[in-house]
């Protein structure tokens, strides 16, 4: 059909919100925990178990699915032409060891909610509408996180076995294989644009009283990895001033980078979200601690001042502990600003059902900070309860699923049909 499609959708909406919401309480019985969360870890039997189900559902709604060699899934609802470039919309299916019901598998969900709905209108689009799931995303078992959409984008090189590390050691490629989801078809096609739907997993939309997000941008994300190296001492025998005490060690490091970082902007984020004390005895003086640092902000030269102080800080350990350390730069991901006709799109879709949206940030990493990198992208956001993510009482109310579903849709219908003014890449 042509544009606009606002009076075939303007009467009644596009999307069925109640069969959004039983797709996601469906998934979410796969990897269900005692207080109403999930855990899905990536490359694991219920990773495999939520991809198998996702797959039936594309297929039976005509889609054709495509597998890459990062385990990424394509799921494509064709264009009038074979020829024609591809709207992505999609997320991940992969949760945190206490995850929620909605964070990344709404995104994934509310795709094929969108093509199941262009089918039942019978809507032809000018470009194919493929959903995705980015292998993963959340980066609990292997890290880099995002890593189906790095990949993607060529920042991993496929089976290059050093690029991708499992936590314990668990290999990569071995465990894609594994569960059956280690691919070969690449989509190749010219990329019209990706949309990402997505819990906020933050309390500003909730406070404001407003139901959608048209987030600008996302935050810059950097993940450092610190080794430090004391030594072992009887815990009962060895005076302070002969410690080499590398939790110490670690716990000053802690305190001085927060301290700078907020000293730099109070925005900053700065997380050590992973610690390990070796050798983990109760009267023994810790000789050697690992650490993880998570860094947060929209300026890359605050992060990469931040992460200049950390080397600093590690080295002047030498003289204030006795230890010895080493900085590594696990992941990367620089600011992003998304494009900003999809956005307008967003706002546009958002007016015409009469629902109230804001502009605002994302403070986490998606894949859409990937995918902009290569393609006009944007995301939406809809409220988290009481800002809550990463917890098995993450929640949002049916309704307003429902409305993010059904923004998603239509700008999703109008960038299909060529309405919108962001190029392909």
């Amino acid at each position: 059909m042509d544009f606009p499609v606002s009076a075939q959708v303007k009467a009644g909406r596009l999307t069925d919100g109640g069969r959004l919401w039983s797709d996601l309480m469906t998934m979410a019985e796969i990897g269900a925990l005692p207080n109403g969360g999930c855990c899905r870890l990536a490359l694991t039997d219920e990773d495999r178990q939520a991809r198998d189900l996702f797959v039936r559902w594309c297929r039976e709604a005509g889609c054709e699915v495509r597998i890459d060699p990062f385990g990424n899934i394509f799921a494509t609802r064709p264009a009038r032409s074979r020829d024609a470039a591809h709207v992505l919309v999609g997320s991940h299916l992969d949760t945190q060891p206490h995850g929620g019901r909605f964070d990344g598998v709404l995104g994934v969900l509310a795709g094929l909610e969108t093509v199941r709905a262009l089918n039942e209108a019978g809507i032809e689009t000018e470009h194919a509408v493929t959903v995705v799931n980015w292998t993963n995303e959340e980066g609990v078992r292997f890290a880099p996180g995002l890593t189906g959409s790095s990949g993607f984008v060529g920042a991993i090189r496929a089976y290059d076995t050093s690029a991708v590390t499992g936590v314990g050691g668990v290999p990569f490629y071995p465990e894609l294989h594994r569960i059956g989801y280690a691919g070969s078809s690449r989509l190749t096609d010219r990329i019209a644009g990706y949309y990402e739907l997505h819990i906020e997993q933050g309390p500003v939309l909730e406070r404001a009283g407003v139901s959608i997000g048209l987030v600008e941008g996302v935050q810059g994300v950097r993940w450092l990895s610190i080794a430090l190296n004391g030594e072992d001492r009887h815990a009962g025998t060895t005076p302070a001033r002969d410690r080499r005490d590398a939790f110490m060690a670690a716990a000053r490091l802690a305190v001085d980078m927060r301290r700078a970082a907020l000293a730099l902007d109070e925005n900053f984020r700065i997380t050590f979200g992973r610690i390990g004390v070796e050798p983990g005895s109760v009267n023994t003086v810790p000789g050697r601690v690992t650490m993880t640092a998570d860094l947060r902000h929209s300026d890359v030269g605050f992060l990469d001042r931040i992460e200049q102080e950390f080397e600093a800080a590690v080295a002047a350990l030498r003289d204030s502990e006795g230890v010895d350390g080493v900085v590594t730069r696990m992941m990367d991901v620089a600011p992003v600003r998304f494009d900003p006709a999809m956005q307008e799109t967003i706002a546009a879709a958002a007016s015409e059902l009469g629902i109230a949206a804001r502009r605002l940030p994302s403070g986490a990493m998606h894949d859409a900070s990937n995918l902009a990198t290569v393609a006009p992208s944007a995301m939406i956001f809809v409220p988290s309860r009481g800002g809550i993510s990463h917890n098995e009482s993450e929640w949002t109310d049916p309704a307003q699923i429902a409305d993010g579903c059904e923004v998603l849709a239509r700008a999703v219908l109008s960038h299909a049909t060529g309405a919108v003014a962001s190029n392909s890449r």
